[in-house]
């Protein structure tokens, strides 16, 4: 190790006087502006051999053997960082990382054997099914910062990582905007394209700005809301909007095209606003759904760390996933997230030692020897559900599930997120299908009758999906059959209850069996 601190030591000093001789022969002023931005490169230079030489000091143990070439991924995560900070007085904010956290947050990732793939890959891998190597992921950034630059860059260096720059071209490029103390500028941008680790793509031109949405001031979002025209004293009106927003998302593409020579095809939405947060224009979501696609054929929402993360191949897919990082996630919930969202593989089996996805949208839930679910008072119940089955098909549950104080458990099938899923529900008074699609529900099929749910004793329940085709059993007996919709033609499992006196209530699922059909 003493060698290594000896040899970077020197070529440190060897690199500052080359920098030194080049600044005397070219008669820099470092005063000027573009001469401040050759020192701040000479800075990244030293901060890539101080993050190289602290990868290098970390133990050996500490390396994952290499991924396995041909074993490929079931599903490929996103990642998503903003602002990369290293003010002393800096606080968490949800939103930002410091420079040490992210630099422990690569650095794990490499360990771990995760290698970043390029924007085409991954684009390849959505839309045509391109095989990736497992332990994949894509990481990005929003906005265009210089932190995340100038800071982030030398730590991609020392990893060998690249990256997606999400940019706001109405405040880096163009005419008016050359980028400033905060946002990069066109030369900056121009030498990220250069060092071959970056990629830039559309977060839009002026859609970040504020806008006024009524008369009496409030504001809004720009893309999902009509705008408060004050030197005509009116409302913008659906069609000029529409025009508006268009005009945008094209705009932004074509500065980066022309003035980066940066082939964009990639869009990041803006506050994860998809048009969901209009305040006085719903139907801009559904208007964005319709044309997004023609200018821009990937686009990109957030979600959060808990929430189903992987993207799978599909042609189809109107928006990949990212997982937004901040500070608050530490390097080892970093891994676990990305472990838990790794695509599982059928035959699977689980009898809950350790949680291997397993998440809760609504209600409380313990892994302890078993699966224990039980009250929320919001709700009124329970809604947990497994990660990394988002691809499962055809296949066939099957639990020990223990019920108290309840009346009724449902396995849930075909689970795409919360609005969209199937479910056998079990109770004592008679066996359900439902289906949820869209977030509407509907009541698909029923048999009454009394059957043995009872408290405190084992119920093995089954359910089995094949096609558009839903099978419920009951301790190996098939007691009801029914279609779905075509819409949930894949996804995962999960359990479910509700009830009046939901804390009277505790489900405990001992083991899960999942089987191909």
């Amino acid at each position: 190790m003493a060698e290594f601190n000896l040899k970077m030591i020197k070529i440190f000093f060897v690199l500052v006087i080359a920098m030194f001789i080049l600044a005397m022969v070219s008669g820099m002023d470092i005063l000027r502006r573009e001469k401040i931005k050759g020192w701040k490169k000479i800075g990244m230079e030293v901060d890539f051999f101080r993050h190289k030489q602290a990868l290098a000091a970390r133990k050996s143990e500490n390396l994952a053997p290499p991924p396995n070439d041909s074993n490929t991924a079931g599903s490929i995560p996103v990642l998503l960082y903003h602002g990369i900070l290293t003010g002393k007085n800096w606080e968490e904010d949800g939103t930002n990382i410091s420079l040490e956290e992210f630099r422990e947050q690569m650095f794990a990732l490499k360990e771990a054997g995760y290698q970043t793939v390029t924007l085409a890959e991954f684009f390849e891998y959505m839309k045509k099914g391109k095989a990736l190597p497992e332990k994949s992921f894509m990481l990005t950034f929003d906005d265009g910062r210089k932190d995340s630059y100038y800071e982030g860059d030398p730590v991609l260096k020392s990893v060998g990582y690249s990256a997606v720059m999400f940019l706001i071209t109405g405040r880096s490029l163009g005419d008016q905007h050359r980028g400033d103390n905060f946002y990069l500028g066109k030369s900056e941008l121009q030498d990220m394209i250069k060092s071959k680790r970056w990629e830039i793509q559309s977060h839009g031109d002026f859609d970040h700005n504020w806008e006024q949405v009524d008369s009496s001031g409030s504001k809004g979002h720009f893309m999902s809301n009509l705008l408060w025209l004050a030197s005509e004293n009116r409302m913008e009106t659906p069609g000029e909007a529409k025009n508006r927003i268009l005009k945008d998302l094209a705009s932004s593409k074509i500065k980066i095209e022309k003035e980066l020579g940066q082939k964009t095809f990639a869009y990041a939405y803006p506050f994860n606003d998809l048009g969901q947060e209009s305040v006085n224009f719903p139907e801009s979501q559904q208007f964005i759904r319709d044309n997004i696609g023609s200018i821009y054929p990937l686009t990109f929402m957030q979600v959060d760390p808990g929430e189903p993360a992987g993207n799978q191949p599909d042609a189809n897919a109107l928006h990949a996933k990212r997982i937004d990082v901040s500070s608050e996630i530490s390097p080892a919930d970093l891994l676990k997230i990305l472990e838990r969202n790794e695509e599982k593989k059928l035959p699977y089996e689980d009898f809950f030692w350790d949680n291997r996805g397993w998440k809760a949208s609504w209600g409380e839930m313990k892994i302890w020897g078993d699966l224990t679910l039980y009250k929320t008072e919001e709700k009124g119940g329970n809604l947990s559900t497994l990660l990394g089955a988002s691809s499962w098909k055809n296949y066939s549950v099957t639990s020990l599930a223990e019920i108290s104080g309840g009346n009724s458990i449902s396995q849930i099938v075909r689970y795409k997120n919360d609005e969209n899923y199937a479910r056998c529900n079990f109770g004592k008074n008679g066996i359900y299908v439902f289906q949820r699609v869209g977030g509407n529900e509907t009541l698909l099929a029923e048999k009454a009758g009394g059957f043995s749910i009872l408290d405190g004793l084992e119920n093995r329940l089954s359910t089995g999906i094949i096609g558009d085709r839903i099978m419920c059993y009951l301790n190996g007996n098939l007691l009801l059959e029914t279609q779905i919709s075509q819409a949930l033609s894949s996804g995962g499992i999960g359990f479910y209850f509700w009830d009046e006196s939901p804390e009277k209530v505790m489900i405990r699922v001992k083991k899960v069996n999942v089987s191909a059909l």
